[in-house]
């Protein structure tokens, strides 16, 4: 008897259980019934904003969510244009430029709207040739052989040298006002040379009279003030420079007699006045050595280095990596200029917008050291900091030699113009096609003869001898000049600006 009830309970038990599915999917609406498809509560647009050259194309993607914000596909969607004469917008929401001007492109998915706006440039003719170019923190800024002055990238604090542009890049720190492509500094000034910090920009005039414009923060224009500058503003002195260099937050300029002067931020001692007092205007470096060439530096808080006309380095402020190359790391000021270790004889040296510094020897053998993170001192290691020069491991004769910033990448040039580049190469600053980190230098990939290079923050540039000039490694703010901002791991040409 036991096995035939246990049949029959279990019989029962599946029965119950039947009936109670059939129960729960008809309350549900039966089972045959379609299920209501969410509705659309809002529409999402990436990028809000686009910058175009005419007859230059890019997507816009547009994402329909419900009330939790949850993605809801296949949904169709309806692009228009408020001015079809200056851009288009295709079904797939591919919009190209048709002539200079603004307009709006709208994305609509079951009566829910969102809007990008467009700007279309149309491009200078004949192309833009540069004599010189400057990476600074996320911007460059490049002079032609007239000395007019031209600027790309991020731009909210006024560093390209006009007011904050209307289009913004999607950086990783939030929407930033930026120009992909170069627009022209304002003021009408013909320039001499041009130096680019993280976030803003100093050049000279033929007679040794210097301007600066951008972030003012904490006094690096040099104006007297702490005000942002949206174009070239003079620095408060009778002084005239034949050198400027721009670091974090920092500015130094040196004269023709070989005295240098620094102004803006200075808890670290890195104007090298014997004081941590922050400079709104020139101040002298306390020292009797004579420097033929300054370089100005940091991320945030800032170094300085110098040669002097024997080819001793010296250097002051933020010691926290090695930095200063004097045998030492600490995090106190160091206000006064101290001699580089290792008695070399050096011809140029370049402090980056980070925390290592490089300098080439008159024979043309590479040294840095300082923070070495991810194998910018180009010593065959990673991780290990140099508190003094060490060699870059390479045979190569460099007669250039450019420190990027961050955490740390540099760059040098031959007689021949082929660029060599290391370190952090996450974005692709190093320029040989890839995204691999560097501990020893990698040329760089195109074949193209550089008469000079720069390096920014993450990202590098050099010109050609014919004037062109390419730039590779991280692209959010536009600072590429490419009129995008999709990063480049090989050298992109810069597009022609806007007046």
């Amino acid at each position: 008897m036991r096995p035939h009830a246990s049949r029959t309970a279990a019989r029962r038990t599946l029965e119950t259980s039947a009936l109670l599915a059939l129960a729960l999917l008809l309350a549900c609406g039966g089972g045959d019934d379609p299920v209501e498809p969410a509705p659309v509560a809002s529409v999402v647009l990436d990028p809000t904003t686009l910058q175009l050259l005419v007859g230059q194309s890019a997507p816009l993607t547009a994402t329909a969510r419900d009330n939790a914000g949850v993605t809801l596909a296949g949904r169709t969607i309806a692009w228009t244009t408020s001015n079809a004469a200056v851009a288009t917008a295709a079904s797939n929401g591919t919009v190209t430029g048709v002539s200079a001007g603004s307009a709006t492109i709208t994305a609509t998915v079951e009566g829910k709207t969102a809007t990008a706006a467009v700007v279309v440039v149309a491009p200078q003719a004949p192309a833009l040739t540069f004599a010189s170019v400057t990476a600074g923190g996320a911007h460059t800024c490049a002079l032609t052989a007239a000395g007019a002055a031209w600027c790309w990238g991020r731009g909210e604090s006024g560093q390209l040298g006009i007011p904050a542009p209307t289009i913004t890049c999607p950086t990783d720190s939030g929407p930033i006002a930026c120009s992909t492509t170069p627009v022209a500094v304002g003021g009408g000034l013909t320039f001499a040379r041009l130096a680019a910090g993280v976030a803003h920009t100093c050049g000279l005039v033929a007679d040794g009279t210097a301007y600066c414009w951008g972030s003012d923060v904490a006094g690096q224009l040099g104006d007297g003030q702490t005000t942002n500058r949206t174009a070239p503003t003079p620095v408060s002195t009778t002084l005239k420079f034949v050198a400027l260099a721009a670091g974090a937050q920092h500015t130094c300029g040196l004269t023709s007699d070989g005295v240098a002067s620094c102004w803006g931020r200075n808890d670290r001692g890195q104007l090298g006045d014997g004081t941590t007092n922050l400079r709104t205007v020139p101040t002298a470096v306390l020292t009797q050595e004579r420097f033929r060439s300054i370089g100005a530096g940091g991320s945030s808080i800032g170094q300085t280095c110098a040669l002097t006309t024997n080819g001793a380095a010296w250097c002051w402020g933020d010691g926290e990596r090695g930095q200063l190359g004097n045998g030492t790391r600490d995090i106190v000021a160091h206000p006064l200029p101290v001699e580089v270790s290792g008695s070399l004889t050096l011809s140029a040296i370049s402090v980056g917008h980070g925390r290592h510094v490089c300098a080439l020897t008159s024979a043309g053998a590479a040294f840095c050291w300082g923070e070495n993170a991810f194998g910018g001192l180009g010593n065959g290691t990673m991780f290990n900091l140099s508190m003094v020069p060490t060699p870059v491991s390479s045979s190569t004769v460099f007669t250039q030699i450019v420190a990027g910033g961050f955490i740390g990448h540099s760059c040098a040039l031959t007689s021949a113009g082929a660029a060599w580049c290391w370190g952090d190469n996450e974005v692709g600053a190093i320029g040989d096609g890839t995204n691999d980190d560097r501990e020893t230098p990698a040329a760089v990939t195109g074949g193209l003869v550089f008469r000079a290079i720069t390096a920014g923050l993450r990202h590098s540039c050099g010109i050609t001898v014919a004037g062109a000039v390419y730039c590779w490694g991280s692209n959010g703010a536009g600072q590429l000049g490419t009129n995008s901002t999709t990063s480049r791991s090989a050298p992109t040409r810069v597009v022609s600006g806007s007046s």
